[in-house]
């Protein structure tokens, strides 16, 4: 999972506890974990390259600092309800929720980012979905919202 410089902490993950697998042709890849984890405990430890660059796949420590971690965190999915919480000042992730075998990590990328690099029409499908993805600190973008729901009239989008 993690290159072998990271191999020190024995919290960052490891092949024998994660799995980055294609979950389907939207979402495309994700992290799955091969073990259970209960509420409130310590799923992993991140790492990765530091950066100022805002990318699809880093994570923001703080404004105008983000964490590129293209090994593992970088793949977790979003959901309206996720099953972990990142505490990035720390760089931990914790589970919110109990978390079986073959689950995939999921994330609320509104948690950590302020603004995304894109945003996203949600399709978590989970009882309490805000229908957009976007970061905490800015609301979808109106005309891309209004252009989706052109679409979706058009029968260009299921």
């Amino acid at each position: 999972m993690y290159p072998e410089r990271y191999r020190h902490n024995p919290l960052y993950p490891t092949d024998s506890d994660f799995k980055i697998i294609k979950r389907d042709q939207i979402t495309g890849l994700g992290v799955i974990t091969k073990r259970s984890f209960e509420t409130g405990d310590v799923v992993a430890a991140l790492a990765g390259e530091v950066t100022t660059e805002l990318t699809q796949h880093s994570l923001e420590i703080e404004p105008g600092l983000h964490l590129l971690d293209m090994h593992f965190a970088g793949f977790f999915l979003h959901s309206c309800h996720p099953n972990v919480c990142l505490d990035m000042p720390n760089r931990l992730v914790y589970a919110l929720r109990p978390i079986a075998p073959n689950d995939y990590l999921l994330m609320d990328y509104g948690q950590t980012e302020s603004v995304l690099f894109k945003q996203l029409e949600c399709q978590c499908g989970s009882d309490n979905c805000r229908g957009w993805i976007t970061g905490h600190a800015e609301g979808p973008n109106v005309e891309l919202v209004e252009y989706q729901a052109f679409l979706q009239k058009q029968n260009v989008l299921a």
